[in-house]
């Protein structure tokens, strides 16, 4: 691995697992062993870095979903369980200021990074919809993009901790209740089976001893 893939590694974790303000360049470039002329020989500032962390990130979840599809891909239920599973690791690890300091006071990468790929996974969530309903597991239903936006839009809500505070309310079981029941109400009676069979032994979706790909 270059030097450069390794500083993308390395600073995506802790930007993630710290949060962005409480992480310095100084602090990245200790953690990796290299110095700082290093680091800014690969990265101007740290809105370059952290606009290149979000974009490495992006291509890290593209890949773990791109396995998921390649393993299921004739079981939409699984593929969306796999997904919901995968985003619950991430937001178990995730400092929960992230998000809100991404929009706050990095506004430019909020809107290059992460509201440009919204659609995307609109799209993403939208085929799923689709799929499901052919295997007969969902509802037929005519308009499945405005249910992926509403399903999305629900979701960044909830990131950025606005409606229910981490303090109160984790995220990760706010998520799950969403997704949960937002899927349930999708569900033909046959879908709603295999739903509760999925989540019955583990209602987190969790398996406290997996890893992400």
């Amino acid at each position: 691995m270059d030097t450069k893939a390794r500083i993308l590694q390395q600073a995506s974790t802790m930007f993630l697992r710290y949060g962005i303000r409480s992480i310095t360049m100084d602090e990245i470039a200790q953690s990796l062993g290299i110095s700082k002329r290093t680091l800014y020989e690969s990265f101007s500032n740290k809105e370059d870095l952290l606009t290149h962390c979000i974009e490495y990130q992006h291509v890290e979840n593209k890949r773990i979903r791109d396995i998921i599809l390649a393993e299921n891909e004739d079981d939409p239920l699984e593929i969306i369980h796999q997904h919901f599973r995968q985003a619950l690791i991430i937001l178990n690890s995730l400092h929960p200021n992230f998000f809100n300091d991404l929009r706050k006071y990095h506004p430019r990468i909020w809107k290059e990074q992460i509201e440009s790929k919204q659609e995307e996974n609109i799209e993403f969530t939208t085929s799923m919809i689709m799929q499901g309903a052919s295997k007969g597991v969902f509802l037929e239903n005519e308009h499945p993009e405005i249910l992926s936006t509403m399903i999305h839009s629900v979701m960044q809500m909830i990131t950025l901790g606005d409606i229910f505070p981490e303090t109160r309310y984790p995220r990760s079981e706010v998520i799950r209740q969403v997704m949960l029941n937002f899927i349930r109400g999708l569900a033909t009676e046959e879908g709603l089976r295999l739903i509760d069979e999925k989540f019955s032994q583990n209602p987190s979706g969790i398996n406290q001893n997996q890893k992400s790909y």
